[in-house]
Order: C-alpha cells, then structure tokens, then sequence
C-alpha cells in the first residue's frame, strides 16, 4: 500500500498527465516525473514493436537517448526484455547479481547501471512497452516504489491510448472533409431531429444554395424552396427504407433539372440510425 508521499506524487503526476497532448511528450513527461519521485538517476521507455520481439527507445530522461538508440533491445533479453514477455514488474537493487542484465548499454553510453526498477506498460487491448527506472540516489528500490510505478505506468497507458483514439479521430475527419469536398455529387444528410449534418460543396453548387454556416440549421427553413428534398429526407427517416439509382425532375432556380439520387440511412456503430440523407447529381446539361 502506497504511503503518503508516493500518492501525494501520484496524485499530482495525474491531474497533469492527460493534460499532456502528444505521445513523446507524454513519455518524456512521465520519465521525469517517475525519476524525480523516486529520486533516480535516468529513465527510458521502450516501446514494444507490432511483432512484440523488439524493443526500441522511445524516450529517455538522464542518459544520452541517440547512444542508448544505438543499442538492440530484443524482448526476452535483459531485464527490459524479461518484462516485456512475461508482463511483470522486475526491482534489482544489485544488477551485478542478477544474470538477466545485459551490460551492452552501459558499454555504449557510458552510464554506470547499478539498481533497475522495470515495470510493464499495458492496456485491456495490447501492450505497449516498459518503462524503466535506474539507481535510486538515496537506499535502493522498495515494493512502495514498485507499486508507484507500476500505478503510473498503468495510467500512463490509458493517456496513450486516448491520444491515439484523438489522432485517429482527427485523421478520418479530415479523411471525410476531403472526400466531401472532393465529392463529384451532391450529398446532403440530416439528423433524427430535421438539422443539417452534411451539405457539400457539389450539393450547394447544384441547387445554387449558400453552402456555409448551414449545418445545424433545420433542413426544411435550409431547403424551403426546394421542398422535394425535405420530403425525401423525412420519408426515408421515417420509414427506414432507401432507394437507390432513381430518377426525379425538379424546379431549381426557375429552371427544370433532371436529377439522379440514391438515400441512405445514417447509423452509428451498433447500427441505431441516427438521421437520413440523399446523395445525387445532375443527369441534364
């Protein structure tokens, strides 16, 4: 059980920790805090690779990170190693005595390895590393800084996990705006309660609408002149059925236009619809 002073620690690494907004920064953050909490020399995280046989430096705090680079760490070798394959905690206050330390670290930067703290880097969906503490400066490495590291390194993981969730979240919107834009046909959808979700630019060129500052407006004030689409829009919420490759002539600007359309339903991942939409585009020059 934690003592007043590690979780006085703890407490404070986590209100900032998910205030931390990218992964090397993250890493670099919690190093320096694990280090400066248990008044440590230096401290590395190894990022497990997608085959989970290597370990690559990521980040270090007190020792040189391009020399430490320099040198392969391969899961099931050295202590680092011995925690990523078997996902457990390793505390070595004498690595002299302890024949699962590799010295071809210290041969290449220099530093001088006399006691390990190694802890496993984990989440519900994968594994993501180790972080590792070297030579407490005051006494050695007990169970209460074992257990610090091994809480931190567990938060650690969720702030990870949510960065990556946020950087695939910004990479399909952005994935999705350049579809949109790019997009020959018109698109305009709507939600369950009749507001714009989406109107493209091909959409607002085709039925000679002002296309910004239109999302969240509702469709029928958006649409007014154009009442077929609001109909369209509306059936096909209510009756959840679509149809596809149809054919429509509507009055658009005073002018008869030809239109081809397919509607679709709008659902979200445990597939509750969430609002309608049609997609279509100009058959009549």
């Amino acid at each position: 059980m934690l003592g007043t002073y590690h979780l006085t620690a703890l407490f404070d690494i986590l209100n900032k920790i998910h205030f931390v907004y990218e992964p090397q920064k993250l890493w670099e953050f919690v190093l320096e805090q694990g280090c400066k909490v248990l008044q440590s020399e230096a401290g590395t995280f190894f990022e497990l690779s997608e085959d989970e046989q290597q370990l690559r430096v990521k980040a270090a705090y007190g020792i040189t990170f391009e020399r430490l680079g320099q040198v392969p760490f391969r899961v099931g070798t050295g202590i680092s190693g011995w925690v990523a394959q078997y996902h457990q905690p390793a505390l070595v206050n004498d690595v002299r005595q302890d024949n699962r330390f590799n010295r071809q670290a210290d041969v290449v930067t220099g530093f001088h390895t006399k006691s390990i703290l190694c802890i496993p880097v984990f989440s519900i969906k994968r594994a993501y590393g180790v972080l590792e503490i070297i030579n407490r400066k005051n006494g050695q490495f007990g169970p209460q800084d074992q257990e610090f590291m091994t809480l931190l390194g567990r938060q650690a993981a969720v702030a990870y996990q949510n960065l990556q969730l946020i950087t695939e979240v910004s990479q399909t919107k952005i994935l999705m705006e350049s579809l949109l834009e790019n997009l020959s046909g018109g698109l305009i959808a709507m939600d369950s309660a009749g507001a714009i979700t989406v109107l493209n630019p091909a959409a607002a060129h085709l039925l000679e609408l002002v296309g910004e500052g239109v999302v969240g407006k509702m469709v029928g004030d958006v649409l007014k002149g154009i009442p077929w689409f609001v109909e369209t829009l509306q059936k096909t919420l209510a009756s959840k059925e679509t149809v596809s490759r149809q054919e429509t002539t509507l009055t658009v600007a005073g002018q008869s236009q030809r239109l081809g359309y397919t509607t679709i339903l709008i659902r979200d991942h445990q597939k509750q619809v969430l609002g309608s939409g049609i997609i279509f585009q100009k058959l009549t020059k």
